[in-house]
């Protein structure tokens, strides 16, 4: 019954207000979709409170949300998502035929039944919106993730039991024997493209060449998240492998350098199975200051946490993000600033 779950409404409601509530959901169909700001508006609610009402009524199975993006040139309603991770960073849209860019602004957080409470034949309810108005503020997925707390390191990168036992074995295979240099090289590269491809919003590739270079990894950003935990607009990066014994020496840090920086390009990434130089950080803040270029390693040391130990990789390259643009001089891990 409806009534029974709307009880659990009363911590944070008066009976009268619950009664209400019940009223107007029963006249919704499963077509009707709703927004916090028109539930807010229609229930007499401030913002606040509508939106706390409408995340108990998702959590005791009344109403799930979804996404819909809105043509930022035009704003017309495009196609719902079920699932975040399915927001691509560009649209077409078939109003305007213009191709934009999609940021948190431009994707409206929509409510819809779950469950209908009330039997066929009843009159639904419909939202009165214009199909090409723009989101409003409150009803954004932007202050969405704001309110709560949203962790996409968790969203992005949530391997599977199937995912993390490809990784594993991958992971081994850099610290075996192979019979030539190249193949040895390609073990490392083929784990990093393997890790990258893991997480959600990435698509990696091995073996792509910019002239006159080739880079051991190309990862670019196919949905609207954020691409580079601690980094905007980031669309692509690069990625250089250094499967060797010694740290990475300079050489490695220029090369990669001089790529992104003839690429138009502000982040890259240097992998190594060995430790990083502990001037690392130093020198990448200073090509930081002087180019708005971020380099980050990966070393050894990061693998096993990520890989054996199975903590966050985009967890990992917020704290590294973090330590170059600010040149950390302490452990932001044991400041409590990150969990890896």
């Amino acid at each position: 019954m409806l009534s029974s779950q709307l009880l659990k409404l009363e911590k944070i409601l008066s009976h009268e207000q619950i009664d209400r509530i019940e009223s107007y959901i029963t006249s919704f169909s499963t077509n009707t979709k709703l927004t916090a700001s028109k539930f807010a508006m229609d229930m007499q609610f401030d913002i606040a409170q509508a939106r706390k009402v409408l995340d108990v009524l998702v959590d005791i199975g009344v109403f799930r949300f979804s996404f819909i993006v809105r043509c930022p040139s035009c704003g017309l309603l495009l196609e719902p998502v079920e699932d975040i991770t399915d927001i691509e960073s560009q649209i077409t849209c078939y109003g305007c035929d213009v191709e934009s860019d999609i940021s948190t602004d431009d994707v409206e957080v929509i409510y819809t039944l779950k469950e209908v409470p009330f039997v066929e034949g009843q009159q639904s309810y419909q939202i009165e919106r214009s199909e090409t108005s723009v989101v409003l503020n409150e009803d954004s997925l932007t202050a969405f993730l704001e309110l709560h707390d949203y962790n996409s390191n968790l969203v992005f990168y949530n391997p599977t039991q199937s995912e993390e036992d490809v990784l594993i074995e991958k992971y081994n295979d850099i610290f075996s024997k192979h019979k030539t240099t190249t193949a040895k090289g390609k073990t490392l590269e083929d784990l990093v493209a393997t890790l990258f491809n893991t997480c959600k919003h990435f698509r990696a590739t091995t073996g792509m060449r910019l002239q006159p270079n080739q880079i051991d990894c190309y990862v670019r950003n196919k949905l609207f998240a954020p691409g580079v935990p601690g980094l905007t607009g980031i669309d692509s990066f690069m990625i250089e492998c250094k499967n060797e014994k010694r740290p990475p020496t300079a050489t490695y840090f220029n090369k990669l350098h001089s790529v992104l920086r003839v690429a138009g390009k502000h982040f890259g990434i240097i992998v190594s199975k060995a430790s990083a130089p502990s001037t690392f950080v130093k020198l990448a803040n200073q090509i930081f200051l002087r180019d708005d270029i971020v380099i980050i390693s990966i070393d050894k040391d990061d693998l096993e946490n990520i890989i054996v130990n199975k903590n966050n990789l985009l967890e990992c390259i917020g704290r590294k993000v973090s330590e170059v643009t600010v040149n950390a001089t302490k452990d932001l891990v044991e400041l409590g600033l990150y969990d890896c």
